[in-house]
This record gives C-alpha cells, sequence and structure tokens, in this order.
C-alpha cells in the first residue's frame, strides 16, 4: 500500500519581499542641486550683476556715458573727505554705493565668480548674519585703507573686491586655526597675498584699469581681524 508524500513545506525556506514603508503619495526624492550656492551669496551676486546689466543696457539704449557717471556718483573718491575735491551731497552714501559698481563686464564677472566660490563657504561657516557683516565690514576697512594711502585722490574706486578679499581671509582663518584667534601657518599665506595684490596692482586688469591694491590688502586683513573676533566670541558663548 503506496503511502502518501510527506508534506515538507515547513522546510522550505521564503524569502517574503521588503515593503516600503514611504508612503505612496510622497513625492519622489530630489538629486541634490549641481551648484548649492547659500541663499546671501545667491542673492548678492544676483543683484551685482543684475545692476552691472541694467547700467549697461542703459548705456546701449540711452546714455552712452553713463558708466562714467555712475562711477563719479556712486564710486568712492578720497578727496571728497579730505577738501581736495567738493563734498557733494551723496558723498555719504558711497561707502555703500560704490560697493555695488563695477567698472566693465571683465570686473564684474571676475568678481561675481569670486564671491560665489568664497562666499559659498564663507556663509555656511559663519552663517548669514555674521556673513554679511564681515562682507560689509571688509568693504569699509579697504575704503579706509585707500584713504590713508591715497588721501587726496580724486578717482573714484568702485567694486565689491575688498569685501571679497575679506572673506577670504576669513576663510583662510577658519582652516588654518582652532577655535579661535590666528596661527603662525597664516603668516607666508598674507605674505604670498600682499605679494600678488601688489604684483596686480603694478601690472593693472587684463582690460587695462587700475586696481585698487592697496584696499584689496586691507579687506583681506580686515577680514582676518574681523573673523578673529567672531571666533572668539563664539567660543566663550560655548
Amino acid at each position: 500500500m503506496a503511502s502518501e508524500p510527506e508534506d515538507n513545506s515547513d522546510n522550505v525556506i521564503r524569502f517574503t519581499p521588503r515593503t516600503n514603508n514611504v508612503p505612496s503619495n510622497m513625492p519622489p526624492r530630489k538629486a541634490p542641486p549641481m551648484f548649492n550656492i547659500p541663499p546671501i551669496t545667491k542673492y548678492l551676486t544676483g543683484f551685482i550683476l543684475g545692476l552691472h546689466l541694467v547700467i549697461w543696457a542703459l548705456s546701449l539704449a540711452l546714455i552712452p556715458d553713463i558708466m562714467q557717471y555712475v562711477a563719479l556718483f556712486g564710486g568712492f573718491i578720497s578727496g571728497s573727505w579730505t577738501g581736495s575735491t567738493p563734498f557733494m551731497p551723496w558723498t555719504p552714501v558711497t561707502p555703500i554705493t560704490s560697493i555695488f559698481i563695477h567698472g566693465s563686464w571683465m570686473h564684474v564677472g571676475v568678481n561675481a565668480l569670486m564671491l560665489v566660490a568664497i562666499g559659498s563657504g564663507a556663509e555656511k561657516w559663519l552663517g548669514p548674519k555674521r556673513y554679511m557683516i564681515l562682507f560689509i565690514l571688509s568693504c569699509w576697512i579697504a575704503l579706509l585703507t585707500h584713504l590713508a594711502f591715497s588721501p587726496f585722490s580724486t578717482m573714484p574706486i568702485v567694486g565689491a573686491s575688498g569685501g571679497i578679499s575679506g572673506l577670504f581671509g576669513a576663510v583662510l582663518l577658519a582652516m588654518r586655526t582652532g577655535t579661535s584667534g590666528m596661527n603662525s601657518n597664516m603668516m607666508p599665506i598674507i605674505i604670498a597675498w600682499i605679494a600678488i595684490s601688489v604684483f596686480m596692482g603694478v601690472l593693472g586688469a587684463p582690460d587695462g584699469s587700475s586696481i585698487a591694491w592697496v584696499a584689496h590688502i586691507g579687506g583681506f586683513l580686515g577680514g582676518i581681524g574681523i573673523a578673529s573676533v567672531m571666533m572668539k566670541r563664539s567660543g566663550r558663548k560655548h
């Protein structure tokens, strides 16, 4: 009498497919953006480029010499503060307006690239508020340095290079130091930056315009000093 085969189903290994716990109505995860630019750096760069675009468009359509007028009325002129040229009603606002005005597309293009490259890291490290404080103060220290070395100059200076130099100094400080203070390893980099700034000032820009290299050095050193103070204050809070 033949016996029925035994049921060996309990000895069979079954693989249960893993279920996804993500709700079906949840949108798919987006890939990270190619250029992750922090908001303040993004808006600041966009404003600088947009302002120059408007001025450039007006020079083509209505006022061919508008760039000269903008630099004259919005640029920082040392002599206006020392009496060698008249102190005009708009002179008090030029420490602000001169930051955002640029002399050519090459000038604004280089500064925009440098601002995105250097400013993105600085903003992520410092946060939006301290980032803007450091940028503006570095710009003003750059202008004061230019005023100190060229007090009777009648040439307007424009551009955000002083602030960008300050951001560069701050980023170097963050890379080279601990929680606060300036490391001795910073000195070779500071000397190299000063040498490069002087060299560029002697040669001039590729488009033929002059470079306010003294202001660049002032902004660079100012950024290091401001960032050092910020790091010390942050360390005390912790």
